[in-house]
Order: structure tokens, then C-alpha cells, then sequence
């Protein structure tokens, strides 16, 4: 390396000049004179004083604009930061006053609650004891007492009582004997002066219940409290009973949670600092020092504390400031001089009106000062440490940048003079290397040019005959795409003989370039179609004229789509989707079109069936869901008739008006029942039947029925034919298919029932495709007017009839068809006018006969004076109407009754009543706790607890394992029915007990 400085050392330049430059570049120079070079070296001392009097005068620019600026910012953000932490800790006070609050406002809910239930307990208790009374066990006298002695005894919670008053404010039953039978309308008074007692008794006798707040002594106590009352009005006993609780028992959990919650801030306030030795305290209006870092200035009075500026209670000055953007500056003495009050602080204090507290934080005001100063001449130190590193790193840089610059022009003279040897020698990976290396490599790559000329001609010429030899592979490979092409086109005609659409090219002139088979076969005349015949001389006359205007329309450049309605060879009727397509050529003419035609006529019959399926579907939720709310009505409306007549059995005249309405509400429940057959939604009991015993024994029912010039007739080969379906409903279904028929029959005919087995494969349709398997098939056939085109296309839809507005509901073949469809099955109307008519039922066919159904026993109604006189019954339904008609049932039964609107009450009514003898629940009700749902859990809580449920509609429930233990009873029902289903379940349960 020595040698190749020093050689590099002795080059001379053009002018005979020595060439010293690289020496110290690289480090080895130690001359002097070397050194000497560069600070004479324009270039360096050009920048480098440009740079120097630049940082300079930026440096004295940051001190000017920044150093007071950021005394005086940086000693308003510690101010800042003293006033940030008081806000902080004020809205902490505000959330803890919230909190507070709202935990009074839990507790007084929650004893509210508690006297609701303590209430609850009462009712039930008077309830007994009415009810022994109305059954002839106790006198009035002795309900009352007993009803006093038994109130007079409940004690509750912090030695709560309840108490009971007359109307006329005199107290029947108390704990305190002193106030035994006094007369107590002036004694207690309200916040407001006035009496307290017959204002609750008034409000419980306009309203039934209320709240009350007034001021009375605690049980055995002396002074007054303030109590808050609820109370109840019971106009068959002709009195008031309520109970209360003392407010100062809630007040009192209120204040434990404030004690915590004062206790938590106490000790996060002992903690917080602002910066060093700036705290938070807190006092109150009377000076007294609530919370304080120091434990011994805490929980003190500082009221004789003066401020030295003001002389006056630095209290009082606190108080004054209070909420002052600007804060309260004072002198005060310092923890390392106690008792010397010359070193001037800054408070910020904020008032709480929730707790009448005052909010302070405090700080020395030469601390918010010592930082600013403190920041400031840390700041001042940055910058001239800064500056010293920036001057030696610029006389770095700068020297850096000239030495090879100065280099590479020692070069760029040798190669001046025609030197191409020479080179830099500069090795860096920064922009001067690069140059470098650039500089460098043109030198060499103009002497390689001269080298290497020769060699890249014959390069070049490699290359071409390269060139020619892949062209004669290209045109080798076209030949064998052409053939290809060939080979394809053969499959593409292969392939579009075998699609079911009819597909042909038209040209400009209507002639055919090409057809495939389906074409050929739909629409030529000729068995076969040759290349550029016209298109009019293959289709019928008719059909072109047919298609003639959409070629037109194709031709002129539309393209075009439509169906086309013919018939095929064999007669039947078919609809083809035709799309023509024009071929527009490069200068937009119109070179010819593609015609794709398409058969469409299944897809359009499924169509129908499928429009005709939601049509039924539509109508059947809406039936089901006005069902469902008319049963809710009936319910009501029949259970009022019927009381109405038992209330007044000694008016004559009133059954001749209630007799009609109650025969009218009973047919309402009959076309309830027949809509929600239609809308699939009634409770079916399907098991195992043998189809053609069941028609036998409807024939035998309906020769006594029919008129007797309509002949039946049965047609069954040897059985058995089974199918899982609910016997009952079938036999409804084919009654009403037997009526309308004989109506269709006036002058007599003939009536054939038909039973069959049969197998159905796919293809089969019905109201709906009819899925594949072994089905049992019955058809009921007659001789007379069938039905008009518009009957059979309406024939299922609620409320349609051709008799006549007087002589049918229109709900007959409603029922039928909601029937079979919740069955499974499928059903099918033929006929034409004047031959009669067929109505065919599928039902799914039953393999294998079950074990057969048990025989229900009629359940004996008991004497419900003696066994359910008293008997406590929980009542859940969510229709106020249906449940009061239920209720007054149950009542005229003997039954004690509480209720329930909704599942999760019940549940909550059932864990807490002990003494519950039955459970009647709607089946359908809001909320995630249906009826059902309620019988399961009663179930599992007391197992041999009666449950009736009951309900006219069957939607969304899913029958589980045990369901069929709870009795159904079906809206509208009245109250012989009720009474005849609560035997069944209460016989049920004397059983399973008995066991």
C-alpha cells in the first residue's frame, strides 16, 4: 500500500507538476504542506465557512425565539397541571356523589319491592280465610279475627310490622296494644301537615294500592322517623292493610358506602402529588380538614390559621377563591423551615355542593419557577453541546467531500492526455464512489469497445441464424394448430347436437350456415337441413310468419328475446325462451345472427304449481294468526255469556238474547278450529290407523246422515291400509268431503269411497310434486255438477264457495287440505263439468302397526265444595281479559287464586309458595318462558304438581318427551269444560300421590 502512495506520489502532471493528493487522503500523509493544501483548497473553505456561519446564527436564533418562551410555557403547564389534578379529583368526588345516590335510590326500589311481597304474603293469607268462610266453615266474625290475629302476629326485617284500618281511620289490628281500635285520622300527619292516615286510605280505595311517606315511631320507640308505607285496599272486608319501612334503615346502608367510599379517596389523595411537594386536600364549610396528606392536620379545625398577606382566616380566603380560574396565592412556611410563613404557594380550590365539601390543590410557586428554570438551562447546554458536534462534524463532511473530488480531477487530466490506464482508486459506497466507479469503467469499456468489435459481428450473426431457425418452427406450428383447429371444430359440432336447445347461424341473406340437431328436429319440415338453404324454406308457413318480426328486429341490430307459444308433432303444447342475437361486423353492418331457441315448458308448470303452493301458504299464516286471536276473543265473549246466564237464571227474558249469542260463539270456535286446520296449526294426535276400517265406519255414520237418494258405495281390496294420521281429523275430513258432495247431488247419485295402496314414483304431481314412496290412496268420487274452472283453481282458499252465502262457511275443503298437509300427505281435484267430480288423498303409508292407543276414562267431575273450596291455584296468562274470565271460573269452583302474566313471575311465584294445589298456564305467551316450557320446570319443582295448559293454537312449539302428562284444554272453552279438565289433572295427581 506504501509503494502505491509513493508511486502515486511521484506521477507528474501534464505541466511537469507533481501529483501529492492521494498522501493524506489516505491517511499516511503526515506532511505539513500536506495539510497546508487543503485549507488553501477553495472548495473546502468555501463550504466550510458557509456552514459554520449558518449553524452559528441558528444557534443564536433557537436561544432568542425558544429560551423564554419555554420558561414561560413550561411554568403555565406545571399551574396548568395543579388546576388538571383539583378537575380530576372533583369528578371523582362527582362519580363517588353519583354513586351514592343512585345506591339510595337501588335500596328504597328494593324495600319497595320487599313490602309488595310482604303484601303478597298478607292477600294470600286473607285468601285462605275467605275462603273458609265462603264454604260455610268460619262466620264473618270469626274471619275477621282470625284475619287480625294472624296480621297482628307477622314480624319482619328491623321488627317491621303490618297494621290494618278501617275506612274510617280507625286501626283493627296492630302489634302495639295502645293503639288497638284508635282512631287515628288526626294523629299521624304527613312532611305537609296533613292526616296521613285517610289520605292512604282514600288513595287505596280510588286506586286499589299506593305509597305513602309520613312520621311515626318504631315499635316499642319513642321518637318519630320518617316511614314510607305501602298499602292495599280490600273492599270485600271493608278495610286497609298496609306496612312500611323506616327510611333512616336505608339511610343507614346509604352512609356505609359513603364511609368506604371516602375512606378509598382518603387514601389516594395521601398519595397524589403534584410535581414534588404540591398536594390535594379537602375541607369543609365549618374549616374542618376532611382529608390532608399529613395525618395530623387531618380531621383538625383551621379556622385560626391567618394568610399572612390578608391577615385574615386563610380559610375564609380558600372559601372566597373557591371555583377562581386564577387560584389563591398566600405565604405559608415550608416543610425544611416549619413555622417561618414567608414562601409564597398557589392554591385552586372548587366547592361540591353534593357534600358541601371544598376541593383544594396546592404548590409552591418557586417549585413551578425552579423547573421552568431548570428545563431552560438544560435546553441552553443541548444547544452548545449541538453546536461543538455540529462544527466537527461539517469540518468532517467537508473534508470528506473535497479530498476525492480533488483526486478524481488528478485523474480526469492523466486521461486528458490520453493516459487510459489511469483511474481513481476510489473505493466508498456513497454517490463520489459511485462516480467513481462510473468514471472508471468508461475508460475501461472504451478499451474493451476497441477489443472486443470483431467478436460481437459474429455474435450478432448467431443470433440471426437463431432467429430464422424459430421461424421455421412458428410456421411448423401453425400447420399443426390448422389441424387442430380441424379436429376441434368436429368436436364443436359433436357437442352442440347433443344440447337440448336449438341453435343456428343465420348470414346477412336469412341463409342457414349452420344448424344443429335439436334445430333440425323442432322446427324443420325435411328431416334434414342443408348449409345455406333459406330459413323460410325449412319452417312451416305459420312459423316464420311467427318469428318474422323479431328477424326483422334482429337484423336491424337489436338483440332480441321472447317466447313463442306452438304446438309439437305429437298434439301437446309447448313454450320455447328464443333469443337472436345480430352479428355486428367491424364497420357495425350486420353480417347475420345467432338463433338459440330453448323449451321451456316444464319450467313454466312448475312456475304455476310453485306461485299456486305460496299462494296457500301466504293465506294459511294469515288464517292461522286471525284464528288465533279470535279463539283469545271467543274466550272471553263465551266465558262472559255464560256467566251472564248462571248470575241471572231469574230473568227468562235475558236467555232469549244470551242463548242465540252463546250458540253464535260456539260456531265461531268451529270456524277457529277449521282455519287453523287449514293453516296446518291445530294440535293433532296422530297415531297408527287402518285407513280402511276408519272409511268403513264413516259410511256406516254417514247413512244416517245423507239424504236417501245418494247411494254410497266402498271399494277396498283386503287390508290392512296404515298410515300415521290423527283418526278423529280424518274422519272430520271426510265427512265434509262427503257433504259437498251430496250438496253437488241434489237430485241423489252416486257416492263411491275408495281405499288403495300405491307405490309413487318421480313424476307424479298432485297440489305439489309428490315425493317417492308407498303411500295409502283415498278417493271420493260422485256423479254430479263438479266443479267450474274457477272452482278448482280456488277450491282450497278459505271462505270460497259455490253454494251461496247461506249455505256454507267456505271452510270445508279448507279444512281437508290444511289436514293432509300437516299429515304429510297430498290431495288432488279432478273433474269436468257434468261428469262429476274426484277428490284423491295420499297419506303416508304406516309399515308396522304400533302398540295401540290406551282408552282415555272420562274423568268424574268431584264436588267442588269439598275438594277444591280453598285450594290455592297459580293462574298464568298474558290476555288481562282471558285471564280475568279464568280467574272467575276458578273462583265459582272454590278455587283461591293468584296470578301471573308472564312466564319468569310464574317461575318466580312457583320456588316461593308452598302451598300451590295447581298450575293452569297459557301455552303461547311473550318472553323466552312459554307455557310449555313452564310445565316442564314445574315439573322438575314439584313432580306431582297438577298442570292444565291451554290454547287454540300450536305454532312453534316442539313437543318433548312427557308433554302428553299435561292436559290440554282448546279456546274457546267454557266452564264445563274447565271443570271437567281440572278433574282430569287433579284425579291424575290423587293417583300418582296415592302410589
Amino acid at each position: 500500500m506504501r509503494d502505491f502512495v509513493a508511486n502515486v506520489s511521484n506521477c507528474v502532471d501534464p505541466d511537469g507538476h507533481r501529483l501529492r493528493a492521494l498522501s493524506w487522503a489516505t491517511g499516511t500523509a503526515t506532511d505539513p504542506r500536506t495539510r497546508q493544501g487543503m485549507l488553501n483548497s477553495h472548495l473546502f473553505l468555501r463550504h466550510y465557512s458557509a456552514i459554520v456561519a449558518a449553524v452559528l446564527a441558528i444557534s443564536v436564533a433557537l436561544y432568542v425565539f425558544t429560551v423564554p418562551l419555554i420558561r414561560e410555557t413550561t411554568y403555565e403547564i406545571e399551574r396548568a397541571a395543579g388546576r388538571n389534578v383539583l378537575d380530576v379529583v372533583f369528578d371523582l368526588t362527582n362519580r363517588i356523589h353519583l354513586n351514592i345516590e343512585t345506591q339510595r335510590h337501588l335500596a328504597l326500589e328494593s324495600r319497595k319491592r320487599e313490602l309488595r311481597n310482604v303484601l303478597g304474603l298478607a292477600r294470600a293469607h286473607i285468601d285462605v280465610v275467605a275462603a273458609d268462610y265462603r264454604a260455610g266453615r268460619i262466620t264473618r266474625d270469626s274471619a275477621y279475627t282470625r284475619i287480625y290475629d294472624g296480621l297482628r302476629r307477622f314480624k319482619y326485617g328491623n321488627n317491621d310490622y303490618i297494621w290494618v284500618a278501617d275506612y274510617d281511620a280507625v286501626l283493627v289490628s296492630h302489634p302495639d296494644p295502645s293503639f288497638q281500635g284508635t282512631d287515628v285520622s288526626s294523629l299521624v300527619r304527613d312532611a305537609s301537615g296533613d292526616p296521613a292516615v285517610p289520605q292512604m286510605i282514600a288513595i287505596a280505595r280510588r286506586d286499589g294500592d299506593g305509597f305513602y311517606s309520613y312520621r311515626w315511631n318504631r315499635l316499642g320507640g319513642a321518637q318519630d322517623n320518617e316511614k314510607l308505607s305501602y298499602f292495599e285496599d280490600f273492599p270485600d272486608w271493608g278495610f286497609v292493610v298496609g306496612t312500611g319501612v323506616y327510611l333512616d334503615d336505608v339511610e343507614a346502608d346509604v352512609m356505609r358506602h359513603r364511609e368506604a367510599a371516602i375512606s378509598e379517596m382518603r387514601a389516594v389523595l395521601r398519595d397524589l402529588r403534584i410535581a414534588k411537594t404540591g398536594y390535594v386536600y379537602i375541607f369543609d364549610a365549618n374549616l374542618d380538614m376532611l382529608v390532608h396528606p399529613n395525618p395530623n392536620i387531618e380531621q383538625t379545625h383551621f379556622g385560626e390559621l391567618l394568610n399572612p398577606l390578608s391577615s385574615r382566616s386563610i380559610g375564609d380566603d380558600l372559601i372566597a377563591a373557591a371555583d377562581d380560574h386564577e387560584g389563591l396565592y398566600y405565604q405559608w412556611d415550608s416543610p425544611q423551615d416549619p413555622g417561618n410563613y414567608v414562601y409564597e404557594k398557589i392554591s385552586w380550590v372548587r366547592h361540591f355542593e353534593g357534600f358541601d365539601w371544598y376541593i383544594a390543590s396546592s404548590i409552591y410557586v418557586d417549585e413551578l419557577r425552579r423547573n421552568a428554570d431548570t428545563l431552560a438551562n438544560r435546553i441552553v447546554a443541548v444547544a452548545i453541546t449541538s453546536l461543538i458536534i455540529a462544527l466537527l462534524l461539517s469540518y468532517l463532511f467537508v473534508r470528506r467531500l473535497t479530498v476525492p473530488i480533488r483526486q478524481m480531477a488528478t485523474t480526469a487530466l492523466r486521461i486528458q492526455a490520453g493516459d487510459l490506464t489511469a483511474t481513481s482508486g476510489i473505493e466508498r459506497d456513497d454517490e463520489i464512489g459511485v462516480l467513481s466507479r462510473s468514471m472508471d469503467g468508461m475508460v475501461k469499456q472504451l478499451r474493451e469497445n476497441i477489443d472486443t468489435l470483431d467478436s460481437k459481428v459474429d455474435k450478432r450473426t448467431a443470433q440471426l441464424e437463431q432467429a430464422n431457425a424459430k421461424l421455421r418452427d412458428v410456421i411448423s406450428a401453425e400447420q399443426s394448430a390448422s389441424r387442430a383447429l380441424t379436429r376441434s371444430e368436429r368436436r364443436q359440432r359433436l357437442v352442440l347436437d347433443s344440447l337440448p336447445d336449438a341453435i343456428a347461424y343465420l348470414d346477412a341473406n336469412r341463409r342457414i350456415g349452420y344448424a344443429n340437431r335439436p334445430f333440425v328436429t323442432t322446427f324443420s319440415v325435411n328431416a334434414q337441413v342443408d348449409d345455406g338453404c333459406q330459413l323460410d324454406a325449412v319452417m312451416t308457413a305459420s312459423t316464420y310468419a311467427d318469428y318474422l318480426p323479431y328477424l326483422d328486429r334482429a337484423y336491424a341490430g337489436e338483440r332480441v328475446r321472447f317466447e313463442q307459444s306452438y304446438q309439437r308433432s305429437d298434439g301437446t303444447d309447448a313454450i320455447t325462451d328464443n333469443h337472436i342475437i345480430p352479428d355486428i361486423q367491424r364497420d357495425q353492418a350486420v353480417g347475420g345472427a345467432f338463433f338459440l331457441s330453448r323449451d321451456i315448458t316444464e319450467e313454466k308448470q312448475t312456475a304455476k304449481r310453485l306461485l299456486d303452493t305460496q299462494r296457500m301458504q301466504a293465506v294459511g299464516h294469515l288464517s292461522g294468526g286471525l284464528a288465533h286471536d279470535f279463539n283469545n276473543l271467543l274466550t272471553v265473549i263465551l266465558g262472559n255469556l255464560e256467566a251472564a246466564r248462571e248470575k241471572y237464571p231469574t230473568i227468562p227474558e235475558l236467555d232469549d238474547y244470551l242463548g242465540p249469542a252463546i250458540r253464535a260463539s260456539r260456531r265461531g270456535a268451529n270456524i277457529t278450529s277449521r282455519l287453523l286446520a287449514f293453516s296446518r296449526r291445530q294440535p293433532l294426535a296422530p297415531h297408527p290407523t287402518a285407513i280402511d276400517d276408519l272409511v268403513a265406519e264413516t259410511i256406516v255414520l254417514l247413512g244416517r246422515s245423507l239424504p236417501s237418494n245418494v247411494i254410497i258405495k266402498f271399494n277396498a281390496l283386503a287390508g290392512p291400509y296404515l298410515a300415521n294420521v290423527d283418526a278423529g281429523q280424518l274422519e272430520n275430513a271426510l265427512v265434509n268431503l262427503a257433504i259437498n258432495a251430496s250438496d253437488a247431488m241434489p237430485d241423489g247419485g252416486l257416492l263411491t269411497f275408495s281405499v288403495a295402496q300405491r307405490q309413487i314414483a318421480e313424476g307424479v304431481v298432485y297440489d305439489e310434486p309428490v315425493a317417492t314412496g308407498d303411500y295409502i290412496e283415498i278417493r271420493v268420487s260422485d256423479n254430479g255438477t263438479s266443479f267450474s274452472e274457477e272452482a278448482l283453481q280456488r277450491a282450497f282458499e278459505p271462505f270460497y264457495t259455490t253454494k251461496g252465502s247461506s249455505s256454507g262457511s267456505g271452510l270445508g275443503l279448507s279444512m281437508v287440505y290444511g289436514f293432509v298437509k300437516q299429515s304429510n300427505g297430498y290431495i288432488r281435484i279432478d273433474g269436468n263439468t257434468g261428469t262429476g267430480a274426484d277428490v284423491t288423498l295420499l297419506l303416508p303409508a304406516q309399515q308396522h302397526a304400533s302398540a295401540p292407543i290406551p282408552s282415555v276414562q272420562e274423568p268424574t267431575v268431584p264436588d267442588t265444595a269439598t275438594s277444591w273450596q280453598g285450594r290455592l291455584v297459580l293462574l298464568v296468562e298474558d290476555d288481562t281479559d282471558v285471564r280475568a274470565v279464568v280467574r272467575r271460573d276458578l273462583v265459582a269452583l272454590g278455587f283461591s287464586v293468584i296470578e301471573a302474566a308472564e312466564g319468569k313471575e310464574a317461575l318466580a311465584l312457583l320456588t316461593s309458595i308452598d302451598t300451590l294445589y295447581l298450575l293452569i298456564s297459557d301455552v303461547i305467551m311473550p318472553g323466552s318462558c312459554n307455557g310449555l316450557e313452564l310445565a316442564r320446570r314445574a315439573a322438575k319443582l314439584r313432580p306431582h304438581l297438577p298442570v292444565v295448559l291451554i290454547s287454540g293454537y300450536a305454532e312453534h312449539i316442539t313437543p318433548q318427551a312427557g308433554d302428553d302428562a299435561f292436559p290440554l284444554l282448546r279456546k274457546p272453552f267454557g266452564r264445563q269444560e274447565l271443570c271437567a279438565t281440572l278433574a282430569a289433572a287433579t284425579q291424575h295427581r290423587t293417583a300418582e300421590t296415592s302410589e
